[in-house]
């Protein structure tokens, strides 16, 4: 595999969204470059940072209704 192809499955691989010869093909390709590696866990913290610093916010019943009645009167 070469880098460009493996950059391109690092984010859905962080997302958990790789079929599994998919892993299998980047998992031997990050245990041979060590620059993707570093990509690659890179990746993986950032996203650990995002997720714990997300801040999560319930919608008011009203808004979701609202929006619900926008989404069905879409022909």
């Amino acid at each position: 595999m070469i880098c460009n192809k493996a950059k391109v499955l690092m984010s859905a691989a962080v997302d958990g969204e790789l079929t599994t010869r998919e892993e299998e093909e980047l998992s031997e390709h990050l245990s041979e470059c060590p620059q993707c590696r570093e990509e690659f866990q890179d990746a993986k913290n950032t996203k650990i940072i995002i997720q714990e610093r997300l801040v999560r916010v319930k919608a008011p019943k009203n808004l979701v209704d609202s929006i619900l009645k926008m989404t069905t009167a879409i022909p």
